[in-house]
């Protein structure tokens, strides 16, 4: 930690002198640093805004008192990740229920020309066709797909997050992208 300032640190070398040297006014940069993607991935998985306060509130306080059982052997925000996501899915579990809640749009359509309104408005249904498309997969289907393709996670990642083998990852994202995309083509076809 000589001749670095803070925010030069590496997630490892804050864990490592937090643990280590009992550094805990640290913790704080980690907060900050993780505080924005585990309310997203909360959000992500619950669809609802008051619920993943909670949890992120609820994770990093497991997060910081198992600071000391991150061994390094993958990267910090991995083991967040991996800490954030099982830790919904628990939740998930324990209320075998999970209402979903549309997100308000409170900004208001801008006037910038016809052809712009056009676009954004099909965006916007196209985005709703597959928002709509997404909650119909299972909360498994959904959620490698999201950590794939949203959290940009590889195969291998993924695998340690689920702590299944790469293969059934593979196996596990194609079904769901098939599945996915038949849905879609379901519902252009009707369109």
């Amino acid at each position: 930690m000589i001749d670095k300032s803070i925010k030069d640190l590496s997630d490892e070398e804050i864990v490592q002198a937090i643990v280590e040297q009992g550094k805990v006014s640290l913790m704080e940069v980690l907060y900050d640093r993780y505080e924005r993607k585990v309310f997203y991935k909360c959000l992500g998985i619950t669809r609802d805004s008051e619920i993943s306060k909670d949890y992120a509130h609820d994770i990093f306080i497991k997060i910081f008192t198992k600071l000391q059982q991150f061994k390094g052997t993958s990267n910090f925000s991995l083991w967040v990740h991996s800490i954030t996501y099982n830790y919904c899915m628990d939740q998930i579990k324990k209320k075998k229920k999970l209402t979903f809640s549309e997100l308000s749009n409170s900004h208001e359509p801008r006037d910038i020309g016809d052809i712009e309104n056009e676009n954004r408005e099909l965006m916007e249904l196209r985005h709703e066709s597959l928002d709509a498309c997404m909650a119909e997969l299972s909360q498994s289907e959904r959620m490698i797909l999201v950590m794939r393709y949203q959290d940009n996670l590889s195969v291998t990642q993924i695998a340690e997050t689920l702590e299944v083998g790469e293969s059934a990852v593979k196996m596990r994202l194609k079904r769901s992208r098939d599945k996915l995309a038949q849905r879609l083509q379901e519902i252009t076809s009707i369109s």
